[in-house]
């Protein structure tokens, strides 16, 4: 077979989105930058075969998501705090009696990342909103390297996840 010719113009220009800024949010509270936030959804198969056929049929499971935040070990744990208990750090300061751990008691909430364009380097105008719904913490890592700053990452399960793009955004 020959490869595909395809006329001039059928291919829409590549562009690149390698200037972007993602913020990570909670509700309304911005729990800021993180180092990496990796979402991934899958819909599980199964192969399904009765006695005696030579083709099997693909039964599709309902999507599955979960994802992997990784933030800096900073001296105030509040972006901790956020994410691990889902609680704001408190008016006052830290008591010094809190413990921010993975606690499976905790109320699934929303997390949505803010994806701005920043090439401009000016004004940087929002293309979409990821939204991790009813997230939930299901494992906590803390990576500790004499060389490299200290960081935590938070694995967790969650109900859907999607993009919502912005109004008018190219």
């Amino acid at each position: 077979m020959a490869n595909p010719s395809p006329a001039a113009g059928t291919f829409p220009t590549l562009e690149l989105n390698e200037s972007s800024v993602f913020v990570l949010r909670k509700g309304s509270a911005i729990v800021g930058q993180a180092i990496r936030v990796q979402p991934k959804s899958t819909i599980p198969t199964k192969k399904v075969a009765r006695l005696g056929d030579t083709t099997k049929k693909v039964s599709y499971q309902p999507t599955e998501s979960s994802v992997a935040i990784e933030i800096y070990t900073e001296k105030d744990p509040d972006q901790l705090a956020l994410i691990l208990a889902g609680t704001l750090k408190p008016g006052g300061g830290w008591a010094g009696t809190e413990k921010l751990f993975l606690n499976p008691t905790i109320t699934a909430y929303d997390l949505t990342v803010d994806q701005y364009n920043a090439a401009s380097g000016t004004n940087d105008t929002l293309v979409g909103v990821w939204t991790m719904k009813n997230f939930k913490p299901t494992s906590l890592d803390l990576n500790v390297q004499s060389d490299n700053p200290a960081t935590i990452t938070i694995n967790g399960e969650m109900e859907d996840f999607y993009l919502t793009p912005q109004t008018g955004a190219n």
